[in-house]
């Protein structure tokens, strides 16, 4: 088994953990309730929790269970964070068909804490996923991050600034239909109350369209 692999596995256990946490904040977990809600053994559960207990993210009694410790509890929120950014990102801006849960869980592994904080800026910081349930939010990371402050989703933008069309988040045929109202990628706005101005024109656009346009500031 890879070193990849085995961190995943022990992301998901901390996001599992977590989930316990967000239910009662104060009860004790036991492992079997771990091994039923991630469909392992229990012996597997009980090693892999022993194993967070050596790295300090939880406090383990054998037969007893287990509470997790600030540093766990500051993991597991940041897994869920990632995890529930990222169905923001699959459903509310791709329009994503699949199961998004389960693509979700695939993607919070290759979200680097830049990536993270960029996404989040990205998506304007959401409150809750498209479940309505609520992004946990932590300690600030310190990591530098410089796209946001030119892109932003056009939905976005306040009313008045300028940007130029910088990608389109939609199916080709869609975008063609756009295009025929000159909507296209390097293409300048305006921002107004209910959509856009471009070339003199305004076009009212729906919420859920702006969410997939992702423009660029204009300087």
């Amino acid at each position: 088994m890879g070193s990849g692999h085995f961190q995943e596995f022990e992301d998901e256990y901390m996001e599992t953990l977590y989930e316990f946490w967000e239910v009662n904040p104060t009860a004790q977990i036991r492992t079997g309730e771990v091994a039923k809600a991630l469909d392992v053994a229990p012996a597997s559960a009980t090693e892999m929790v022993q194993r967070l207990a050596t790295k300090g993210f939880v406090d383990y009694e054998p037969y007893k269970g287990l509470r997790l410790t600030e540093s766990g509890l500051e993991f597991g929120r940041r897994m869920k964070k990632k995890h529930r950014l990222a169905e923001c990102f699959l459903i509310d801006i791709l329009n994503f068909q699949g199961d998004a849960h389960e693509n979700a869980c695939m993607l919070e592994h290759a979200l680097t804490d830049e990536l993270e904080e960029t996404l989040d800026l990205l998506l304007g910081k959401p409150t809750h996923n498209p479940d309505g349930k609520e992004i946990p939010r932590g300690n600030d990371l310190d990591v530098n991050i410089s796209v946001p402050e030119s892109l932003v989703l056009l939905k976005h933008l306040e009313e008045g600034e300028r940007a130029s069309i910088y990608s389109i988040l939609m199916q080709r045929n869609d975008n063609s239909l756009l295009e025929e109202f000159g909507i296209k990628t390097g293409i300048s706005l305006e921002r107004t109350t209910n959509g856009i101005i471009i070339e003199k024109n305004e076009y009212q656009l729906a919420d859920e369209l702006m969410k997939r346009i992702l423009v660029k500031y204009e300087h």
